[in-house]
């Protein structure tokens, strides 16, 4: 059999009776409905079999996932695993290696001391004897000498005489003490947002950690080199809690998460110890950063690590030539605003180590590129599209990876010679998914798992349908496949967005934006939304007269580097205008009444909703604002520091970017609906928004809390609770119940 592209068609919407009973109590039983689609294919060693896990719906609230096997020609379905089924492993590049001689002792520890043991003989030797604790001994030099690690230092004891010799040489270096942390910029902020209540609450002393600490280590191919990761401590951070309400004990419990933004993260280098001389040669950025640990090619000739500065804004390649010793730069990346993009981190040596790979969005996209160990780099893609998940078919030398090529709006498995040239499309997918496909071992047979804006994701194997997911119930619904239309933004920028419609619109009717969550995430595309409930209840506002649209704001992933990063050091600046445009373009195109607009989304889109609720009062009048951040100075530093740098650096940024300094601006009618046990957006932000419209004297506005509740709801009648109230909203305030002033 012939490997053939795989192009799945949508299907129609079923109109078949019975009607799906479009109400909130209905859509939001969610996987009830829908199940959970196929996932972690895998084919036998024979390409006779697919494995995958499926949860089709069968009606319970959260349906479990379970192993089934099919046929390569898509017949079979079982549960039953097939006799003689093998799973297909991929060869290892290269393959272990064998040693040139058989171990003679080995070394163990006990009683925190080190022993040598001859293996023929089983006589013992005590090499230690100290009060320190010795850790990963390691005989090196054949067996000559041992490695070990103590008090997170690197020692080499000659077997011989039972010399002593210390090989990393940490030095105390204090990591920078800066004269304003993140703790007083929170603190100077409660004075200003919250200066008539007298402070409260536990006193907690940060103590700040000093100089440098070493890991393990590993060794170089050829067991000449010691390798080990060197951590420049950061400051000790508070971390936040989280209150839990409703336990088992009947106390409330905490429940610790993250430091808040602006405590960095330990920056590093790596040390590399010539384990014969004790010569010692570090890798390091040129300004405090993170650094890889070293990527050794199969030959054991050359090493590759990758490093990034704490400011996220560069990135270094460094390569390493064991022979002579010598450290050179491979590779630069900067931007101005933060280094990432669908593929960061992708690196892998070719099993002949000729050569690299890995990606960078230099370009303004994510692409695919190569290089040798002398600094010779290639792209082997180009153009306005992006490339992801790369995966090195060495047996039939060529790359296999996601693209967007030929739209933003689709991804298709690709297939590339390892030395460029076109590409050649293998299957058409849904999401940027690496496993969303897979191809057996005698690269002929294809699995893809495959959906579209109006059906669910389902698996197909060599162009036959295997799975049918949602129940015959969601089947006979209205779905269809919302059109993409293209909003101008005000400067001259298209924003792509989905549309719904009434099916007999009316001049000077009601319509709502949507505003998806996550920030970095495409909701534009021709596949089935991970905001599904969202999209049958858009069908039912759409019932009801309403015009809704779901955009694609500046900031979301599937556009390039200058979308992804155009809000940098101003979250509810382009992405609102965003929002702004695209309510705007109702009114135009499709003669939507400008006073009856309504704005919701969770989490980034909950903070959007309030920032358009507070600074865009005269757009919209009314949002619902779920599980939102009121102020990013109380969110995590891994995602907010690369937008908006530290709080205690950069607080106009944190200001500008932050609805509860505007939330004197409100109008409208505003919902908050939030979880009590959200572990992500924490339940303190909306408690001190309360707080702060209670002091402003603001009564347009009420919230909902749902005590047992995470970040995603898990529980069908909160979902159901969450968007009645939502509905009875907008019905309130721009629907039907709308009055004019």
């Amino acid at each position: 059999m012939l490997l053939v592209a795989i192009l799945v068609p949508c299907w129609a919407a079923n109109t078949a009776a019975p009607k799906f009973d479009l109400t909130v109590e209905s859509i939001m039983r969610g996987p009830a409905l829908v199940g959970h689609p196929p996932r972690s294919l895998a084919w036998s060693a024979d390409g006779a079999w697919l494995k995958f896990a499926w949860a089709r719906a069968d009606g319970s609230a959260n349906p479990g996932y379970k192993d089934y096997y099919v046929r390569r020609d898509g017949t079979g379905l079982t549960q039953t695993k097939p006799e003689g089924f093998t799973p297909a492993v991929e060869p290892s590049f290269p393959p272990p290696a064998i040693p040139t001689k058989p171990p003679v002792s080995e070394v163990y520890i006990s009683e925190n001391d080190i022993f040598l043991r001859d293996l023929a003989t089983k006589a013992t030797r005590r090499l230690t004897t100290t009060p320190a604790i010795e850790e990963n001994p390691r005989l090196v030099l054949d067996e000559t000498a041992v490695l070990y690690t103590q008090d997170s230092k690197l020692y080499r004891l000659t077997i011989a005489d039972g010399k002593v010799t210390e090989l990393t040489d940490i030095k105390s270096d204090p990591y920078p003490d800066p004269t304003k942390t993140a703790e007083d910029a929170l603190a100077a902020e409660q004075k200003e947002l919250f200066k008539d209540y007298p402070p409260s609450g536990r006193s907690v002393s940060t103590t700040r950690s000093r100089g440098r600490r070493g890991g393990g280590f590993v060794l170089s191919p050829d067991g000449r080199y010691a390798i080990s990761t060197l951590v420049q401590n950061a400051p000790d951070a508070r971390v936040a809690d989280v209150p839990n309400y409703i336990t088992r004990s009947g106390y409330s419990e905490l429940i610790p998460t993250y430091p808040k933004v602006g405590y960095s993260e330990s920056f590093s280098k790596t040390r590399l110890v010539d384990i014969a001389n004790g010569k010692m040669i570090d890798l390091a950025t040129p300004r405090p950063g993170r650094l890889d640990g070293l990527n050794w090619s199969p030959d054991g000739k050359y090493a590759v690590a990758m490093g990034d500065s704490i400011d996220h804004k560069d990135r270094w390649m460094y390569g390493f030539n064991p022979a002579t010793g010598t450290v050179s730069t491979l590779w630069t990346e900067h931007n101005d605003a933060w280094i990432g993009g669908p593929g960061d981190g992708t690196f892998g040596w070719f099993p002949d180590s000729s050569r690299f790979y890995f990606q960078s969005e230099n370009t303004g996209f994510a692409h695919l590129l190569t290089g040798t160990p002398d600094g010779n780099i290639k792209a082997l893609t180009s153009g306005k599209y992006e490339v992801s998940n790369v995966r090195l078919d060495w047996a039939r030398r060529r790359f296999l990876f996601t693209s967007s090529e030929g739209s933003p709006f689709r991804r298709q498995v690709d297939a590339l010679d390892i030395e460029g040239g076109k590409a050649t499309v293998l299957a058409q997918l849904t999401a940027d998914d690496e496993s969303a496909y897979a191809i057996a071992l005698d690269g002929k047979e294809l699995a893809v798992i495959k959906s579209c804006s109006n059906r669910p994701a389902e698996l197909f194997v060599n162009n036959k349908q295997v799975t049918v997911t949602p129940t015959a119930e969601w089947l006979a619904g209205p779905w269809i496949e919302p059109p993409v239309v293209m909003v101008k933004a005000r400067d001259g920028v298209l924003v792509p967005a989905h549309l719904y419609r009434p099916a007999r619109p009316v001049k000077g009717g009601p319509a709502v934006v949507f505003i998806h969550g996550a920030g970095y995430l495409q909701n534009v595309y021709d596949g089935w939304s991970y905001y599904y409930r969202e999209y049958m209840f858009h069908h039912l506002l759409a019932s009801k007269g309403y015009t809704v649209i779901d955009i694609d704001y500046r900031g979301s992933a599937g556009y390039g580097s200058k979308w992804r990063t155009a809000v940098y050091r101003h979250m509810g600046g382009k992405d609102l205008d965003d929002a702004v445009d695209a309510a705007k373009f109702l009114t135009t195109q499709y003669n939507v009444d400008p006073k009856r607009i309504g704005i919701y989304g969770g989490s980034y889109g909950g903070f959007i909703t309030l920032m358009a609720m507070f600074t865009a009062p005269n757009t919209f009048a009314a949002g619902a604002a779920l599980r939102p951040v009121s102020d990013w100075a109380n969110y995590n530093h891994g995602y907010t520091s690369p937008i908006l740098n530290n709080p205690q650096d950069d607080p106009v940024a944190y200001r500008q970017s932050s609805p509860i300094y505007f939330a004197n601006g409100l109008k409208g009618a505003l919902l908050i609906c939030h979880g009590m046990v959200d572990l992500n957006v924490h339940y303190q932000d909306t408690v001190r928004l309360i707080q702060r419209l209670i002091d402003l004297g603001k009564t347009n506005w009420t919230a909902a809390p749902y005590p047992t509740e995470d970040h995603s709801f898990a529980r069908a009648a909160s979902w159901t609770d969450e968007y009645r109230r939502i509905l009875d909203l907008f019905e309130r305030n721009i629907g039907s119940g709308y009055r004019k002033k």
